[in-house]
């Protein structure tokens, strides 16, 4: 005997603000908004580069090139005219190094040493502020055991950024933007590259990106980083 379910037709309508969530394992959509990261490959895994008008996070161990990923995105939004801002929650950024990977410093909105809950708040205004085409939020060490990030400032965070033409991105050692976070990348520690035949030269570094979370398309790939060291 076959049996047959009928659905309800609440359940019908609710289905076209479902569906955007729904990926079948290699099911692409068609292409989004995104901020490129100034890093081919990492712009290839996540479909673009960091989508805009969302969140994306960002997270590895010390080490693994959370600061050289951020710095290359800075580089490639100030180098193009564009305004970023980058929330240095721990005050760790060199502004010596960032002008050598290319950061256009003038072009860049600084906050600095602000400790973890006022890193948040500060986001918060810059985004609704708005005239920034990445705001990236370097927490460094500050939520890898300490005291959680509220989930209702994320929240406040996720409403403000939607709709925007800005990409917001959480840098740490762990995820702190949960469900409300478009897309999520893991680095791994990074790897030494030496010269060939060389007196112990190192060439580069390499690290592997794995993408953790994403919506428009199934977790689980990984691509390699590599940069000069």
């Amino acid at each position: 005997m076959t049996s047959v379910v009928r659905p309800d037709p609440a359940e019908l309508r609710a289905l076209p603000a479902v569906a955007p969530f729904l990926v079948r394992p290699g099911c692409r959509v068609g292409p989004r908004t995104a901020v490129s990261t100034g890093l081919a490959a990492l712009d290839d895994l996540l479909g673009g580069g960091f989508p805009r008008g969302a969140i994306t996070e960002l997270v590895g161990p010390r080490g693994c090139g959370r600061t050289t990923v951020l710095l290359a995105s800075l580089a490639r939004v100030t180098a193009g005219g564009a305004l970023a801002a980058l929330i240095d929650a721990g005050d760790g950024l060199d502004p010596g190094s960032a002008r050598d990977r290319g950061v256009a410093l003038e072009q860049l909105l600084w906050v600095r040493g602000v400790g973890l809950r006022q890193a948040i708040r500060a986001a918060d205004i810059v985004v609704r502020g708005g005239g920034f085409e990445l705001i990236a939020v370097d927490l460094g060490e500050l939520a890898g055991g300490g005291a959680p990030v509220a989930p209702a400032a994320v929240v406040r965070l996720q409403r403000a950024v939607e709709g925007t033409g800005a990409a917001l991105v959480f840098s740490g050692l762990r995820r702190v933007g949960g469900s409300l976070a478009t897309a999520a990348v893991a680095l791994s520690p990074a790897r030494a590259a030496w010269e060939r035949g060389g007196p112990g030269l190192l060439r580069a570094l390499a690290s592997q990106a794995r993408l953790v979370r994403a919506r428009d398309r199934a977790p689980g790939a990984a691509v390699e980083l590599v940069w000069a060291a």
